[in-house]
């Protein structure tokens, strides 16, 4: 069974090294290089800047390459228009629907719990709550800061 991991940032992704009295932030090749060996596939999506996103591409290892698809602010800010916004006012929400649906991973939109006072709420799609609408048995969900990786069972697969 394909393994899909999923990240909604950037930051693990990162390094920060000093040379010279200079701090520049890098693309940490180790933690790349340990996506790619335990996923088929690694999506990552944010609100990131075009350019750290290309800069991304430009530096994975090419034998991994294929395995990351990256989306990245413009993606999600092509789901900004005025119909859209009266529904909801961040974008990553359409666009995390987007990714999950051209990627073939199972979600749910629309999703009911039952409240602290015993009454059926209704919950819309939140990306910043994934692990409640992704039902696909397949995905983790990455997070983590540099250097360090957390894996995540969704929340929603296991019911």
């Amino acid at each position: 069974m394909e393994k899909i991991a999923i990240l909604v940032s950037t930051a693990p992704l990162r390094k920060t090294t000093t040379r010279v009295g200079v701090t520049k932030q890098r693309l940490n090749q180790d933690v790349c290089h340990e996506l790619a060996r335990t996923f088929d596939v690694v999506i990552v999506g944010s609100l990131t800047a075009d350019e750290v996103f290309h800069y991304i591409e430009r530096h994975l290892v090419p034998e991994f390459r294929p395995r990351f698809r990256l989306y990245p602010r413009s993606f999600f800010h092509s789901f900004r228009t005025e119909e859209n916004l009266e529904i909801t006012d961040d974008p990553r929400n359409l666009g995390w629907q987007q990714i999950l649906s051209e990627n073939g991973i199972e979600f749910e939109t629309m999703r009911s719990r039952i409240d602290a006072d015993d009454r059926s709420v209704v919950q819309r799609f939140a990306w910043d709550r994934l692990t409640d609408f992704v039902t696909d048995p397949r995905v983790v969900l990455v997070s983590g800061a540099e250097g360090q990786l957390f894996f995540d069972a969704p929340v929603a697969a296991a019911r």
